[in-house]
């Protein structure tokens, strides 16, 4: 029954697959749907041929040439026991990855079998210890060349992803605030993420963490939707002011989200503070006016934000002409 296997482009590359010829090569990728799921099959020519070679006019007899010079190179074993003869392919288990592989029917290669002849191209491969399963050999150079990282599973592949390769040190897993951080961007995508880091300190919270993500948010908060950076500053000092929503604007990728409903709901309570007074810069932080003392006697929530408002836009023109309006000087 065939299967389905796993080849990389290292295949390709192999030295000792280049020096075989294009049949041979191919049967040994055919090979690898017909051996079972540990790597083994029938040793006859005439079924290779008839699962590899199914529709054309190869003969059995040339399938059998592709086969003596898999072996000569190293890249399967043939072997028998009894009467009957078999062949594994070398390295399966370490190039093959099988999900919920089938036990062999197919006996598994002698302990210690007669390695295959030597060729100019191909050394032979180093002898056996006990125990060792025969298709796999550890130092067969060649087999590993010709398998060469042939699927997830395969040594060079686990080195490479775990850091254990010969000759080389695992490097430590950086941490999490290292991999969130990010160098600065521009100083206005600065700015914005600095003034509503500042807020949420002064209303209490630890102090947020300015990561890539926060400047990728003011950065596109800015050049995508379009955003003056005065109207900005005046969203975030409003949320940051009002009771329900300094509680859930507690990130500058939150601020976006929720950019349109916040700017409405700020026009909607205080009509015509939507904008600021064009040409203000946006702070860098929160000055003094954003947190001035109130006057005694304004503790209701309406009158507090309407005299913390206008205590910043009297700071922004120099006079205090709202703030006496408000509480009657």
């Amino acid at each position: 029954m065939a299967r389905i296997r796993t080849i990389k482009p290292e295949f390709f590359t192999s030295l000792t697959v280049a020096s075989l010829p294009v049949e041979a090569r191919l049967t040994f990728v055919g090979l690898w749907t017909h051996v079972d799921d540990e790597g083994r099959c029938v040793d006859d020519a005439r079924l290779i041929k008839a699962a590899v070679w199914p529709l054309d006019d190869r003969l059995s007899t040339d399938v059998e040439l592709d086969l003596k010079r898999l072996s000569e190179s190293s890249l399967i074993l043939r072997y028998k026991v009894g009467e009957r003869s078999y062949l594994a392919v070398r390295g399966w288990s370490e190039h093959q990855r099988i999900n919920r592989p089938t036990k062999s029917k197919i006996p598994p290669p002698p302990v210690t079998p007669e390695p295959p002849p030597a060729s100019e191209e191909t050394p032979p491969p180093p002898a056996e210890t006990p125990g060792q399963d025969a298709s796999n050999p550890p130092g067969s150079e060649s087999s590993e060349q010709a398998h060469a990282q042939l699927s997830e599973d395969s040594r060079q592949e686990r080195n490479r992803e775990q850091g254990t390769g010969k000759g080389r040190k695992p490097s430590p897993p950086a941490s999490q605030a290292t991999q969130e951080m990010a160098l600065p961007d521009r100083i206005d995508v600065e700015r914005v993420c600095t003034y509503l880091a500042e807020w949420i300190v002064k209303n209490g919270s630890k102090r947020p963490t300015i990561t890539k993500k926060w400047r990728t948010d003011a950065r596109l908060l800015i050049d995508k939707d379009g955003r003056a950076l005065d109207e900005i500053r005046d969203v975030i000092a409003w949320s940051q002011r009002d009771p329900f929503w300094r509680s859930n604007i507690l990130s500058l990728p939150k601020l976006r989200e929720k950019y349109d409903q916040l700017r409405l709901a700020m026009q909607r309570e205080q009509p015509g503070t939507g904008l600021a007074s064009a040409g203000q810069p946006i702070p860098s932080s929160i000055s003094a006016a954003d947190g001035a003392p109130l006057p005694a006697g304004t503790g209701n929530s309406r009158m507090t934000d309407a005299m913390r408002l206008a205590a910043h836009y009297d700071a922004l023109d120099g006079t205090n002409t709202i703030s006496r309006h408000l509480t009657g000087a």
